[in-house]
């Protein structure tokens, strides 16, 4: 007779506010093993490594083998049963947090779905496995590996954005990334559509280029840096992605009216 093999993870619940794990585990089923129906208060994934059997919910049966993942909601009534012959062997996580509503709405598992086939996501599950039990904080390991689940989800989501997301995402690339030494072209690449297409979803958006509103951006950064932070005209050219001051100088005075020396005694004065 086969043996019901259990490892149950011992978890803190640290309270967190995005995501917030609870438990934690791996089970190598018996033939038939069952559990339900029955609810729980937390969100609860269970990925297959291997064997089968499936799941119900509201009358629908669902069949599952290696690779598919299943989503418990809280206060969902379910029941969920290892096949007979070839028993299931699954990783599960359970947790709550603010976030995971979003999350869920942006991956395969929007408006209600509890199932998904994810071989992808099996990197995940075997690392939780092999690891977990060496943390000294396996919650915030935990936290990781789900931010790591839906990250990938998301990924596989056949979602067509729209011009104003992609217009969105340009511009929240160019705030964090000014001081380097990006490119128009690189950033078009980046979001995945063509550089003329690119340039006129974006001035559409914004009234700009993206060409001047990266400029504009790098300037109106370097003009807190000399004012607020008390940098050189060289440091706070440098600090916004321009090697040539001398280049800067003639970009700042061209959109301030004044040169940045200048600018910044005027500031001081003032």
């Amino acid at each position: 007779m086969a043996e019901q093999h259990v490892i149950d993870i011992s978890i803190l619940n640290q309270h967190f506010q995005d995501i917030n794990p609870l438990t934690c585990g791996w089970e190598d089923c018996i033939p038939g093993h069952s559990y339900g129906p029955a609810a729980r208060e937390y969100y609860l994934i269970h990925f297959i490594l291997s064997g089968k059997g499936f799941l119900e919910r509201g009358g629908v049966r669902d069949d599952l083998g290696p690779g598919s993942l299943f989503l418990i909601r809280p206060e969902e009534l379910t029941f969920y049963q290892a096949d007979h012959q070839e028993p299931w062997r699954y990783v599960w996580i359970g947790f709550t947090g603010n976030r995971i509503a979003g999350l869920l709405e942006k991956s395969p598992l929007s408006k209600g779905r509890s199932t998904v086939f994810a071989p992808y996501l099996s990197g995940i599950f075997e690392k939780i496995r092999a690891e977990v039990e060496d943390q000294q904080a396996p919650e915030l390991f935990l936290c990781a590996r789900i931010f790591e689940l839906f990250a990938l989800l998301q990924r596989e989501t056949v979602t067509q954005p729209g011009s104003d997301a992609y217009v969105l995402r340009a511009a929240d690339y160019m705030k964090a990334n000014y001081a380097r030494p990006i490119s128009i072209g690189g950033i078009a690449r980046l979001i995945g559509i063509d550089r003329r297409y690119f340039g006129r979803i974006f001035a559409r958006s914004t009234g700009q280029t993206p060409k001047q509103y990266l400029i504009n951006l790098r300037l109106d950064r370097a003009a807190f840096y000399l004012v607020s932070r008390g940098y050189t005209v060289g440091e706070a050219a440098r600090s916004v992605g321009y090697d040539d001051v001398f280049n800067f100088s003639k970009m700042f005075k061209r959109r301030f009216g004044i040169a940045p020396q200048f600018y910044k005694k005027s500031s001081v004065r003032s």
